[in-house]
């Protein structure tokens, strides 16, 4: 059964909540703990600061903080990932996702992606009769990506896989993410169609119109044909959800950044 999209919208609340409560967490942390490293050989007041700032902005992945002229963006001290909080929410995906303000442009790229996604589709014969899917079209009417745990440099350099790339890109661009079946091999599932939407180390994830291969003690629901939800984890296995609120489920709990290994961080404030 497919959800609601109140259901939906409901556990998309459950993951970003669940994903901002930590991450403020996490980083609470990190700014104590840029604040109260000490240095293997004596430095300056000045550099101290500059290095506990350095060390801050390159969990947000700043390397060019003149880029960032939103007061509301702008870290200049430890101190500003708790007083601008909300602004570095929106600009960095601390709540596992981004989101436009501009409203107008956000539809345009959701009409976009579904067209392209569309087009890639009909020029397979045998894909011409399948429809964008509906909770998908949702999901894209409420967020603009699925960016899971972490923060910048947790994201770039840790084993978190980002689900769903976003809007943004034209329909011709979209359409390239169209696969090939033939291309994709998933153990014990057979694949009509559908595209690549994210990625991560060792991972690729798709929209997939599939289904279980037929078996003795296979369930109706596996071997039917709809769209899901796939990461390819390689090594780790494939998992596949029937829809939405099943993979936002998964992922809210998916490579959630270990509070208590958090000190590996110490060293790292003062490079010298």
């Amino acid at each position: 059964m497919q959800p609601t999209e109140a259901e939906i919208s409901a556990a998309l609340t459950h993951y970003r909540e669940r994903i901002v409560s930590h991450n403020r967490e996490a980083l609470t942390r990190l700014v104590h703990t840029a604040e109260t490293a000490q240095p293997n050989t004596p430095k300056s007041s000045e550099g101290l600061a500059a290095a506990r700032l350095r060390f801050i902005r390159d969990l947000f992945g700043i390397s060019r903080p003149e880029l960032h002229q939103d007061p509301a963006e702008r870290i200049d001290t430890p101190a500003d990932v708790d007083l601008k909080w909300p602004g570095l929410v929106r600009a960095f995906s601390l709540d596992g996702v981004t989101m436009s303000t501009n409203d107008e442009k956000r539809e345009a790229d959701r009409v976009a992606y579904r067209e392209g996604i569309l087009s890639g589709l009909r020029a397979r014969d045998d894909a011409t009769h399948l429809e964008f899917p509906d909770d998908f079209w949702t999901l894209m009417g409420l967020v603009d990506s699925l960016e899971g745990h972490g923060w910048p440099q947790y994201r770039e350099h840790g084993q978190q896989i980002r689900f769903w790339d976003g809007l943004g890109d034209s329909a011709a661009e979209v359409e390239q993410s169209v696969i090939d079946p033939e291309e994709l091999d998933l153990e014990g599932w057979e694949v009509l169609a559908g595209w690549e939407c994210g990625s991560g180390p060792e991972t690729t994830c798709y929209v997939l119109y599939c289904r279980a291969e037929e078996h003795d003690g296979g369930s109706d629901d596996d071997t039917s044909w709809r769209w899901r939800y796939v990461a390819d984890m390689g090594q780790y296995g494939v998992e596949v959800f029937d829809n939405v609120v099943e993979l936002l489920e998964w992922y809210e709990e998916l490579h959630v950044p270990d509070l208590e290994r958090l000190n590996w961080y110490t060293n790292k404030v003062f490079s010298d």
